[in-house]
């Protein structure tokens, strides 16, 4: 358990005691700054509860003394100490001031320098007015430095602030600043000593032999009359009189400054500030000028006053300024988001007529120089027209005649033109362009989101520049005497330049990878695209200058499942002309053959990198090449194991590859067989039982890969996120199987009457299995949904894929119980959980209807017919993120599976009215078998794919629990205990462990944690804490995860009217609960208290379960592993 600030303020304090009796001055120097930054992170810390205390071990309030404690030593070190400690304390109190001025009003009356902390605030002024009294004019200036850090309690002290007024007035510059530094934060608190101020303020600005520095210092106080509305009026007004009487333009611009952050508290100044300062960006004024005003309104518009600005005079001031050349990039940039902010909040406000004239204003504004040379100023652009057309769609208004959408890819891709000219140019090659060039594609990608008919231009754009490129590489290849010193260079910076076109053509790709995932939904493209693509892939690998793992990812891109089952050309007659299957196993031998030359060479990291990303993309044969041709090539043992368990995996999926479109795999088999790799693919996959061989060759091979994770040391630790997917899938593809033999299904060739006769009676009594089997798809749904949300860094695109998977087994789950809404049908088995027929029926419905919800109405609105229970069950797997599935192939594939198995459950419904029950159950069985068996192929056919978080490789997040019985025996603080009879009091804390911010950009908002216990838990452990590591934890293994996530959920997200109070015990005939809250710091860490009521349980030792959850700061839900084991309590004979 890490500790916290205040279990280390005691240390802190005598270290800093120690240092500052040294007789080394630079020692105590850096004892001091050192202190500061503990004092920043302790302030950032919220006030220790009584769980701290009891955790570690402390007394109530021993931080408060402490903390004071190290306040005034820090006092005494400014007070005896020689100039380099004083200006050491100052710059502590400073930094802390400063931290503290970005808390919001509630958080500032408990900071760390506010009065209510600083328990011998007078003792601290006092010792820091006797050295104001006693020193030179530097040691007064630090010391008014220190009474302005102290503004919370030192405003309210007499003495100070006559020291205050005195040093205003002083005849010593230095002197006279650092009092209006003192001054300036005591106006922010003080309404009677600002107006005091204020009459000083406007004589000291007028007297005309002040030094310049000071008149800054003075004119920048105004800025700080913030107590009260009628001091900041009349400081605006006075600070107004003195800008307009001011003769030097020097002045203005802090003026300038003072009065916008006065105005920026007051809409009416706002307006009033606008009229004076809008003519100041004319010609006649100074760039230094204009430059200012744009801050200053920029800075409005921040602070949420766009609509004091969005008069037509203020929009065409601005908008004029884009095209003054004369003024700097930086100037036009900053005017160019004042545009962007006035016309955002002017679109919300506008009719059709006024958004057609702010079309013309943007279209007028875009011709602008600074668009074709800043990528940032494009950004901005491009998202006015975004909002533009939102609002539109809001109105009806059509806005798509105007040629905008299409000039601004122009821009975009004019403007990669050219960086990427410079990026295949040696001499002038940087990173920062490349940069530059993903930032244009993602605004790219934005634009395209609203725009898909310029997404082939976008195309012949990316296809022109890539010949370019081509045609530039095998220009300078070709050597003649002129250009001998020319390639000589080249050759000597080749390895640089290589560089930088890897990354630019790693960038299109990415690109590409992007734009294609987007294009899902949009059927119409689809053939064009396809053709496009190709063509890009044909130029890549046309030019023998790229290598061969560039050719690869290009070749790649063909097989990317959002052309999955789609034509790629029609010929003349309108007959579809060749499928993508038979085009992807062209380009799947290209690929192989890629890979091959990859290996060849040794450049075995790209060759992993290229099997992952085929493996993602579901090219099995690929990656199960790459996979088992890498796997005798590296040394470490855990390697190797993990290549093995991907050539397993690979081999699984890549059955299913190779078993749809015999004739059109066929080459592909050859080219294996010919090769003499992966035997086990090559063999023929023909017959009429190929389907059940395939699932129970697939299988085998997922159970191989699970039990080479599982051979892995520390497997549990790394491998957790890839051995609970692959149970999962092995699992989905267990209960297929069970289905498959259940009935008999897939078994396309029975022709004999007898035969069929034999499988409709084995069929009947076979039926009765198949609610069981519904149940167990269900289940495995939501254990799927439980891998997603309980991993806080996964990514959107693992996160889609997994939600895919759910909805796989959600859909074979409502098909495999089509029967049980067939009312002439009953079952005799017991359907464990549900209580009847008709509440399975309604929970399969209900699944289905969620996570179909957004997806097609339509299907929705029939599965609601079928709900005859007519009650909402709690959706418990989904999530604020990403709830609406993407509309792409592999969502259609099982969206016509659902539609199937609606149309068998009406045509059965009315068939079971025109036939006797004999025939009805004749009818039935066939009809199941059917389905099933056609639902069974599609899913097989389904390229799911596997989730890039499969491949990153790294301690799961989750997090540790540390608890401790609360008021325990000071002879075993480290046990957990209770006398019998009475409930337990817990002190806890919760500690989030491996969360890296560059995987996981989240702030976590809450943490709840839920503890469980039950008789059941009874174990011979009487030590308490001790025997609390784990080496692993298998969460695919705990019967209890779903159940205690569905509670934290409820009390997380779905909490009831009735505010839940936090620790609160719940008894139930399973056993004993409890949820508490944690408020998390910086470093993840939280505490709480709670009470578990275990007064039921009997004499001994007892484990408690526990889970956590989070919610972030988009409001989404995530479970937290448990990390560390499970606490164990103690129950003793009352005495």
């Amino acid at each position: 358990m890490e500790k916290v600030s205040a279990a280390c303020a005691m240390e802190w304090s005598i270290k800093l005691e120690k240092s500052l009796r040294s007789k080394n001055p630079v020692r105590a120097v850096e004892v001091i700054l050192e202190t500061g930054g503990k004092l920043e992170q302790w302030s950032k810390e919220p006030e220790p509860a009584v769980a701290v205390y009891n955790l570690f071990g402390l007394l109530p309030e021993e931080d408060k003394l402490f903390s004071n404690t190290i306040l005034l030593r820090l006092v005494d070190a400014f007070c005896v100490g020689d100039k380099l400690i004083k200006l050491a304390v100052v710059r502590v109190f400073m930094s802390m001031f400063k931290q503290s001025r970005r808390k919001n009003i509630s958080e500032s009356a408990t900071w760390f320098l506010s009065k209510a902390r600083v328990y011998n605030h007078l003792e601290l002024l006092k010792r820091v007015k006797n050295v104001y009294d006693k020193g030179d004019t530097e040691t007064k200036a630090l010391a008014l430095i220190l009474f302005g850090c102290w503004r919370d309690f030192a405003s309210e002290f007499a003495p100070v602030r006559f020291l205050i007024f005195t040093s205003m007035v002083s005849s010593h510059d230095l002197e006279v600043r650092s009092a209006l530094f003192a001054a300036a934060f005591f106006c922010e608190v003080a309404d009677d000593f600002a107006l005091v101020v204020l009459g000083m303020l406007y004589d000291m600005v007028k007297f005309p032999d002040i030094m310049p520095k000071t008149r800054l210092a003075a004119v920048r106080v105004f800025a700080k009359m913030g107590c009260s509305h009628a001091i900041v009026n009349r400081a605006f007004k006075i600070c107004m009189k003195l800008m307009l009487e001011s003769p030097k333009e020097d002045n203005l611009v802090s003026f300038l400054v003072s009065l916008t952050k006065l105005a920026s508290r007051s809409t009416y100044l706002t307006s009033e500030l606008a009229k004076v300062i809008i003519p100041f960006l004319g010609e006649d004024k100074t760039s230094h000028v204009r430059a200012a005003v744009l801050r200053c309104l920029h800075f409005l518009i921040e602070r949420g006053m766009c609509f004091s600005l969005v008069h037509e005079r203020e929009i065409a001031s601005v908008s004029s300024l884009l095209k003054q050349e004369e003024l700097s990039s930086d100037m036009q940039l900053k005017a160019l988001q004042i545009f962007q902010k006035i016309l955002v909040y002017k679109i919300c406000m506008a009719d059709a007529s006024e958004l057609h004239q702010l079309v013309a204003i943007v279209e007028n504004a875009s011709q602008s120089q600074i668009f074709s040379s800043s990528c940032f100023a494009i950004s901005i652009l491009v998202g006015i027209w975004i909002e533009i057309v939102r609002t539109a769609e809001i109105r009806s208004t059509e806005v798509s005649l105007t040629p905008l959408p299409l000039h601004l890819v122009v821009l975009i891709m004019d403007r990669v033109t050219l960086l990427g000219r410079l990026c295949s140019d040696p001499f002038q090659g940087d990173y920062a362009l490349v940069g530059e060039v993903q930032d244009l594609f993602n605004v790219l990608h934005l634009l395209l989101g609203k725009h898909s008919e310029l997404r082939l231009l976008v195309l012949d754009k990316v296809m022109l520049f890539l010949e370019y490129i081509v045609n530039l590489i095998d220009g300078l290849r070709k050597p003649d005497g002129a250009h001998e010193l020319l390639l000589s260079v080249i050759n000597y910076q080749g390895k640089r330049g290589a560089v930088m076109r890897s990354e630019f053509l790693a960038s299109i790709h990415k690109f590409l990878i992007v734009f294609l995932e987007n294009l899902e939904g949009d059927d119409s493209l689809f053939s064009q695209v396809y053709e496009k693509v190709k063509h890009i892939t044909e130029c890549v690998r046309s030019c023998s200058f790229f290598d061969f793992h560039t050719q690869m990812v290009y070749t790649l891109l063909l097989h990317s499942p959002v052309f999955w089952g789609f034509p790629v050309n029609d010929d003349a007659e309108g007959k579809s002309g060749v499928s993508f299957v038979a085009d992807i196993v062209n380009y799947g031998i290209v690929s192989l053959d890629c890979s091959n030359q990859i290996l060849m060479e040794r450049n075995y990291w790209p060759a992993y990198r290229v099997g992952v990303y085929a493996a993602r993309l579901g090219a099995w044969v690929i990656s199960a090449l790459i996979f088992d041709k890498l796997k005798i090539n590296v040394q470490s043992d855990i390697n190797c194991l993990w290549l093995k368990s991907l050539t397993y995996l690979s081999r699984a999926e890549g059955k299913y590859q190779l078993l749809f479109t015999p004739g059109d795999n066929f080459k592909l088999v050859n080219w294996l067989r010919s090769s003499g790799y992966l035997p086990e693919l090559s063999i023929e996959a023909s017959g009429e039982f190929a389907h059940c061989v395939a699932l129970h060759d697939a299988y085998m091979n997922l159970q191989s890969s699970l039990g080479m994770l599982g051979n892995i040391i520390a497997s549990g630790e790394l491998f957790c996120f890839q051995t609970w997917f692959l149970v999962l899938r092995t699992r989905g593809v267990e209960l297929v199987i069970d289905l498959v033999e259940t009935l008999g299904l897939l078994n396309q060739d029975i022709r004999n009457k007898k035969l069929v006769e034999k499988t409709t009676l084995i069929g009947c009594s076979s039926l009765q299995q198949l609610p069981r089997i519904s149940i167990q798809l269900q289940e495995l749904a939501k254990d799927f949904d439980m891998l997603a949300k309980c991993y806080l860094d996964i990514d959107d695109n693992s996160f889609s894929i997994i939600t895919t998977f759910s909805l796989s087994c959600s859909v074979l789950a409502f098909a495999a119980g089509i029967v049980l809404f067939l009312s002439d049908f009953s079952f005799h088995e017991a359907m464990v959980p549900f209580t009847s027929q008709s509440d399975l029926c309604s929970r399969l419905v209900e699944d289905l209807v969620q996570r179909l919800g957004k997806v097609d109405p339509e299907i929705c609105e029939k599965l609601n017919l079928l709900n005859k229970a007519n009650k909402t069950l709690d959706c418990l797997h989904r999530q604020p993120r990403n709830q609406v599935l993407r509309v792409c192939v592999k969502v259609k594939m099982l969206l016509s599976i659902c539609r199937d198995a609606l149309a068998c459950i009406y045509g059965l419904q009315n068939l079971s009215i025109s036939m006797q029950k004999e025939e009805i159950m004749s009818g039935i069985t066939e009809s199941c078998r059917s389905l099933l068996s056609q639902a069974i192929m599609k899913w097989m056919q389904i390229p799911f794919g596997i989730p890039k978080h499969f491949f990153h490789i790294r301690p799961c997040v989750g997090a540790e629990l540390f608890a401790l019985s609360s008021g325990g025996s000071k002879h075993t603080p480290d046990t957990v205990s209770v006398e019998q009879g009475f409930q337990l009091s817990l002190d806890l804390c919760l500690q989030l462990k491996n969360v890296q911010q560059r995987q996981a950009p989240v702030r976590i908002n809450k943490l709840y944690c839920l503890l469980y216990s039950k008789l059941a838990y009874h174990t011979p452990t009487q030590h308490g804490e001790t025997n609390r590591n784990q080496k692993s934890y298998s969460p695919w293994r705990d019967e209890d995860l779903e159940e205690m996530s569905n509670k934290l959920y409820h009390h997380a997200i779905k909490s009831s009217k009735k505010l839940e109070v936090s620790g609160r015990s719940d008894w139930t005939k399973d056993g004993v609960s409890t949820i508490a809250q944690f408020e998390p710091n910086e470093r993840g860490q939280g505490f709480s208290s709670c009470l578990l009521d275990v007064s039921r349980f009997p004499v001994g030792s007892y484990k408690i379960k526990w889970l956590s959850c989070c919610i972030d700061q988009h409001g989404s839900y995530w479970n937290l592993l448990p990390l560390n084991g499970k606490p164990v309590f103690t129950v003793k004979k009352a005495s």
